[in-house]
């Protein structure tokens, strides 16, 4: 049931594209951070940096942070689910990037579409992870990891 309400709730905020700051009229909800990992000013950053990108290129990237994963549950998998749920990436060109993070499960996976999946490989993704995302979240820089696993992510997928 608690999974349920979950996946509703991003459906219910994916549907509506925008989500109420304090500090902005609005941000469309490409980032989700339900494990409140990062600042307003840094989710803020991650949202202009993902609709930017988005605008030059149509690629559609979210970054989800999540407390822990549902029991039983892979992490790739879950992000995958949530992907497909949320609608991630342009139907016609399967575009989509998620970035899904379980701080308290210290698991992370990227979650790419079809025609991602292509120029952001398995072996890509792992790398990211191994090489950028890893080493920062070990020393609580979430945000720095993040925003260095995207600015690779951009020089790659165009």
């Amino acid at each position: 049931m608690k999974y349920f309400i979950f996946v509703l709730a991003f459906i219910f905020c994916i549907s509506c594209k925008t989500k109420p700051k304090q500090t902005s009229t609005y941000n469309q909800a490409v980032v989700q951070d339900y494990a409140n990992i990062f600042t307003e000013i840094e989710e803020d950053s991650l949202t202009n940096f993902i609709l930017n990108y988005e605008k030059l290129t149509t690629n559609e990237i979210c970054v989800m942070t999540i407390d822990s994963l549902p029991k039983n549950t892979k992490v790739l998998r879950h992000a995958t689910n949530i992907a497909q749920n949320l609608g991630v990436g342009k139907a016609d060109k399967n575009n989509g990037l998620l970035l899904l993070i379980a701080k308290h499960d210290r698991q992370v996976a990227f979650a790419t579409g079809y025609g991602t999946e292509t120029i952001l490989t398995d072996s890509i993704c792992y790398h990211l992870i191994e090489s950028t995302l890893i080493p920062n979240f070990k020393n609580q820089m979430y945000y720095k990891g993040v925003r260095h696993a995207l600015d690779s992510v951009k020089s790659k997928w165009y």
